[in-house]
């Protein structure tokens, strides 16, 4: 559908996020100011990982495959490859102005270059409003910005950007010790053995052969839609597509009688988007506690013992002044530290960490990519780390990179 050209020049916004989020509702609040749509001559429409959420859960729970149209289904799909399926969504319905909350999140380089090259051509029909994080991702026709305030959101200068380095974990505080220690443990934790998965006709990853041994840090890189999410969920046990396979998890062959409960319970699991599970009123220290039991939350009387090893996580990761906080209360970063510590505080044999930093400005990826070296140079604990983002200074000593071709993704060991 053919797109209205506004004649007049357009001024375009920015909305600095990086050190207060913004909700659901301030981003719906937004949508509605009567001066942005008189300004861009008719309603707008909202692009955000929020909004994506809703057709994933239309599909789950009525069926509907909005954003697919029926051609397959939506959680199946690369982070890539559902926002770029959002985006043309949104842009058949013509609409006046787009709000794009934080866009180049989870996106491989060649996905980011192709979304500014759509946001580039879109800028001269339509106004768009940015939100942002990281002043990198700020594109260049953007001339305004808009702060939020008790009386809505208004026009302001954009401000300059200095950041300190921090180095906010030092070497006073170490990584606490484990209450108790996993027995009977493979040198090998994981192994793929010439493993090569489809979904129908579609080849995915192409004879992976590949280990993760006992305190090894890796990084799994990869182009959107090249399999990481598909090797993550074997690992797991969430895909059936392990069976039959030559994929042994923690010594045992896939589908030889283990439980998934079993193998997650040797597992910590990290993603930008869990915090979202944690919406309930427990305290900080309860939510750490919580990982020695793998509940949402606290539902029994820790012991001693216990609360003296949570304290010990929140003392490494400066988070003790908080502990009696409720854990919404906490900014996004300070919540990600939290669950890292919380899926730390058992020592299991491996982390998994998918995206960990999507989301947060710089400040907040230094932060927690700090407390991701803290725990990889212990090497107690194997590391998987799953991003597209090139994050300075994350110090892995191996990297598996998967390089898609007509017969699925090849492993590239760097």
């Amino acid at each position: 559908m053919r797109l209205q050209t506004i004649e007049k020049p357009q001024k375009h916004f920015v909305i600095d996020v990086s050190e207060k989020g913004i909700t659901k509702k301030q981003l719906e609040d937004l949508k509605n100011e009567d001066w942005l749509i008189n300004r861009a001559g008719g309603e707008g429409l909202i692009f955000s990982n929020h909004v994506l959420e809703y057709y994933l859960d239309e599909e789950y729970r009525h069926g509907k495959t909005i954003l697919t149209a029926g051609s397959g289904l939506l959680k199946t799909k690369s982070s890539g490859e559902r926002k770029k399926l959002l985006l043309d969504y949104l842009l058949e319905k013509s609409p006046k102005f787009l709000i794009l909350d934080n866009p180049f999140d989870s996106l491989d380089q060649e996905k980011v270059t192709w979304f500014k090259k759509k946001l580039e051509a879109l800028s001269q029909t339509t106004l768009l409003i940015q939100l942002f994080r990281r002043r990198e991702d700020i594109l260049p026709f953007y001339n305004s910005a808009l702060v939020y305030t008790y009386k809505g959101f208004s026009e302001s200068k954009l401000k300059k950007h200095y950041l300190e380095m921090i180095d906010a974990f030092n070497t006073k505080h170490q990584i606490p010790t484990p209450i108790a220690r996993y027995e009977n443990l493979p040198e090998t934790l994981v192994a793929f053995n010439d493993v090569s998965v489809s979904f129908g006709n579609k080849p995915v990853i192409d004879s992976i052969s590949w280990e993760i041994k006992q305190g090894e840090a890796w990084h799994l890189k990869g182009p959107n839609g090249s399999g990481k999410t598909t090797i993550l969920s074997m690992i797991t046990g969430d895909s059936t597509k392990g069976y039959g396979k030559e994929l042994y998890i923690f010594g045992r062959k896939k589908g030889s009688g283990e439980s998934v409960w079993e193998i997650k319970k040797k597992i910590g699991y990290i993603t930008a988007t869990l915090t979202e599970r944690f919406d309930g009123m427990h305290s900080v220290l309860e939510m750490v506690i919580s990982g020695l039991y793998d509940s949402v939350g606290l539902y029994q009387r820790p012991t001693s013992l216990e609360v003296t090893k949570a304290e010990e996580w929140l003392e490494l990761i400066g988070l003790s002044d908080k502990k009696e906080y409720t854990f919404r209360r906490l900014n996004e970063v300070q919540k990600r530290l939290v669950l890292i510590a919380r899926a730390m505080i058992k020592h299991p044999p491996l982390l998994i960490l998918d995206e960990p930093t999507s989301g947060l400005d710089t400040r907040g990826a230094q932060l927690l990519v700090q407390l991701v070296n803290r725990i990889a140079a212990a090497r107690e604990t194997a590391m998987l780390y799953v991003s597209h983002r090139e994050e300075d200074g994350l110090n892995f000593k191996h990297t598996l990179e998967l390089e898609p071709s007509q017969t699925g993704s090849r492993a590239l060991f760097k």
